[in-house]
């Protein structure tokens, strides 16, 4: 039993902030485009700030391990891979299609994994997570690029990837990160604090968002649709993956951040790039909010089970 509080007390924060955000829209202090807004800015510029600080602060060199970046970036790969060979013959309307693709391989990873990871380990250098997240997050805008505009028709260009991969903020956080960490070189002190402080607000205040930004209003028109989307990356994805990740020894904060990469909720950037690129945003923001609910209680039974089996100490 001591183990489920423990899960229960790394999750339970994340639903107080995400009913938060929630209550102030019921209370109508803030509307869903204050929100939309809000959010925005957070993604564009304070949750960059909280990835570069956390790889510029970390020890790198010893938190980085290329070989567990590069099975987490192949098992990603084989994930996308084999969804784009199999959905298209269950979902044959290509728009929906993208869209159910992308919830099964994209996570919200950096926001849950450093949610996470300083929950469950205060203490800890959770350099591991966000030096995954500067390689991961590339890979997801990179991958999702090439699924929309394939999917609606349109040639795959390596210009119109290069830039939108440019045009990432958490890109070229990470990309900045990493170049400090791995070079040495250190930014004035008191420039390093101020990215530092503002990078500390944005996991609390993002998910005050996406609680506020939860409508589940067309859910029941879109359910079959939704249920493909959900089982996968809430439930298939991550199912496969750590069974895989502990065999190949991984524990603690790796095994976090394993956890986040494939059992976390969809990536909320993934939903104005599907509206972006001719997909299916409407069904790409409904599986984002109900992902971000739902994603509290699987992630509670899996952070349990690995407890219980002492993968996580």
């Amino acid at each position: 039993m001591a183990n489920f509080w423990l899960a229960f007390g790394a999750v339970f924060p994340m639903f107080c902030y995400m009913a938060l955000g929630k209550l102030i829209s019921w209370l109508k202090f803030m509307k869903y485009e204050d929100f939309r807004q809000l959010n925005q800015v957070i993604f564009e510029f304070f949750i960059p700030c909280m990835l570069f600080s956390s790889i510029y602060n970390s020890d790198f060199k010893s938190a980085a391990n290329p070989w567990l970046i590069a099975e987490v970036v192949g098992a990603v790969l084989l994930v996308y891979v084999t969804l784009w060979l199999v959905v298209p013959h269950f979902i044959k309307e290509k728009r929906n299609a993208s869209v159910v693709i992308q919830a099964w391989y994209r996570s919200n990873f950096v926001l849950f994994g450093m949610l996470l990871g300083g929950n469950i380990y205060p203490d800890r250098d959770l350099g591991i997570i966000a030096s995954m997240a500067a390689f991961v997050v590339p890979l997801f805008n990179i991958l999702a690029v090439i699924l929309f505009e394939a999917f609606r028709g349109g040639k795959v260009s390596i210009v119109t990837i290069i830039k939108k991969i440019f045009q990432n903020k958490l890109v070229i956080a990470g990309m900045l990160g990493v170049f400090f960490a791995a070079t040495g070189i250190r930014l004035p002190l008191l420039l390093s604090d101020v990215i530092s402080d503002v990078g500390n607000v944005a996991l609390l205040m993002a998910l005050v968002c996406i609680g506020g930004m939860l409508s589940f209003g067309s859910v029941m028109h879109d359910w079959p649709l939704l249920a493909w989307a959900l089982s996968g990356r809430l439930l298939v994805v991550p199912l496969l993956a750590l069974p895989l990740f502990v065999a190949l020894g991984c524990r603690d904060v790796e095994l976090v951040a394993i956890l986040a990469a494939f059992a976390s909720p969809c990536a909320v950037a993934g939903v104005p790039m599907a509206y972006a690129m001719g997909a299916n945003g409407d069904l790409a923001g409904e599986v984002q909010a109900v992902s971000s609910v739902a994603c509290l209680f699987t992630m509670l039974i899996f952070i349990w089970v690995l407890r219980s089996f002492g993968f996580i100490a």
